[in-house]
C-alpha cells in the first residue's frame, strides 16, 4: 500500500509540472504572437507635440515664510554674576536700553583704591609746588608728581572702561523673544542673555527656480498674500537675490514688507506672485515626451517619412508640467508624447489626435 501511495504522489507531481509547463508555453506563445502582430502594423498610433519657439509672459507663485529683519542674540561681555535682569519676554526695548548688570565688586574696589591714590597724589603735587616756590624742592620732583597723577588717571580710566562691559545694553531696538539667562546665574564673555528680534520691517524668504532668476530684479514691487490675511494683498519689494543655488538648484529671494502694527510675525507663511515674467525664444515640451530620466533625456522625433528617431536633448527648468529644452530640438519638429512604449528607431507611426 505504501508503494502505491508513493507512486500516485509521483504521478501527481509529474502531471502538475506538465500542466505548468504547458501553461507557461501558452503565455509565451501569446506574447510572441502579440509582438508579431505589432510587427505587422503598418503604422503605430502615437500622439505628438509640435515644437515652436515661444515668447511666454507668465506669472509664478512661490510659497515662503516671513522672517524678522534682524535676529540677534545679546551676550555677556564680561565675567560675573547677573545681579540685575531688567527685561521680560515679549517686551519692546529701544537701542541702548540696559538689559542686565553683572557684579563688578572687585573692579569697584580697584576703582576706589585708585581714586584714593589720585587724591593723595594731587595733595603731594600741591605740597611740592608750594615748596618749590621757596626753593625747597626741585622741578624734577614736581614733574615726577605730575607723572604719577597721569599714571593713576590712566588706571582709573582703564578700570572705568572695564566696568562698562559689566552693563549689557541693547545694540538695536526690538522685541525680547527669549530670556536665555536667569538673574543670579554666572555669566562669562559669550554667555547668551536674551534673544532680540527686530520686526519693524519683515522680510519674506522664498526659493525660486533658476529659470526665474534672470527675470526678476532687485527693487521690483511684488504682491504678497499671507495665510493669516487671505483676503488682503500686500506690496513687497525684492531686496536680495542669492548669488548661489542650494542643493536643489533653487535660489533664495528676499522680499521686504513694512510691518505696520506688527501684523506679521516671524515664522508665518505667505505667497508671493512674480508677474509678467517674459521668456523669449524658449522651447518647452511636455514632460511625458521624455524617454528615460531627465539626466539622460531622449525623445522620439517624427521624421518626414513618418518614421521615428530617438534623439538626445538637453533640458532646463520645469514650468508646471512642461520642461525647457535647451538643445536638441528644432522649430516645427514633432515629438511623441504618447505611445512610446511600442517604438524604436525606424518604426512608422500614425499621428492621432
Amino acid at each position: 500500500m505504501k508503494k502505491i501511495l508513493i507512486s500516485l504522489a509521483v504521478i501527481a507531481i509529474v502531471g502538475f509540472m506538465a500542466f505548468k509547463l504547458k501553461s507557461n508555453k501558452e503565455t509565451i506563445d501569446a506574447n510572441t504572437k502579440e509582438a508579431l502582430n505589432i510587427e505587422k502594423y503598418d503604422f503605430i498610433p502615437v500622439r505628438v507635440y509640435q515644437i515652436a519657439h515661444q515668447n511666454n509672459v507668465q506669472s509664478v507663485e512661490e510659497i515662503g515664510s516671513f522672517q524678522s529683519r534682524q535676529d540677534l542674540t545679546v551676550s555677556a561681555t564680561a565675567t560675573g554674576r547677573i545681579v540685575n535682569l531688567n527685561v521680560r519676554e515679549g517686551q519692546y526695548i529701544s537701542k541702548g536700553t540696559v538689559i542686565a548688570r553683572l557684579d563688578y565688586a572687585a573692579l569697584a574696589a580697584q576703582l576706589a583704591t585708585s581714586k584714593a591714590a589720585m587724591s593723595n597724589a594731587k595733595k603731594d603735587l600741591e605740597r611740592f609746588q608750594s615748596a618749590h616756590s621757596v626753593g625747597a624742592t626741585t622741578k624734577m620732583q614736581i614733574e615726577q608728581a605730575e607723572l604719577q597723577i597721569d599714571n593713576i588717571q590712566s588706571s582709573i580710566t582703564n578700570i572705568e572702561e572695564q566696568i562698562k562691559f559689566y552693563t549689557v545694553v541693547a545694540p538695536m531696538s526690538g522685541y525680547v523673544n527669549k530670556i536665555l539667562s536667569e538673574q543670579g546665574s554666572f555669566a562669562m564673555p559669550g554667555t547668551p542673555i536674551i534673544q532680540l528680534i527686530d520686526i519693524s520691517t519683515i522680510k519674506m524668504v522664498v526659493k525660486v527656480d533658476e529659470s526665474i532668476v534672470p527675470l526678476i530684479k532687485i527693487g521690483k514691487s511684488v504682491p504678497v498674500r499671507s495665510e493669516v490675511y487671505p483676503e488682503k494683498v500686500f506690496s513687497g519689494k525684492i531686496s536680495r537675490i542669492a548669488v548661489q543655488a542650494d542643493n536643489s538648484r533653487k535660489f533664495e529671494v528676499e522680499i521686504d514688507l513694512p510691518n505696520n502694527n506688527n501684523q506679521f510675525r516671524a515664522g508665518m507663511n505667505g505667497v508671493v506672485k512674480f508677474d509678467d515674467l517674459s521668456v523669449s525664444d524658449a522651447i518647452y515640451i511636455p514632460r511625458s515626451a521624455i524617454v528615460g530620466s531627465v539626466n539622460d533625456a531622449k525623445v522620439y522625433i517624427v521624421k518626414a517619412d513618418s518614421t521615428v528617431q530617438l534623439s538626445p536633448i538637453q533640458v532646463g527648468a520645469y514650468q508646471g508640467n512642461n520642461i525647457e529644452v535647451k538643445n536638441g530640438l528644432e522649430t516645427n519638429s514633432q515629438v511623441v508624447v504618447m505611445g512610446q512604449i511600442n517604438l524604436r528607431d525606424g518604426v512608422k507611426v500614425s499621428v492621432v489626435k
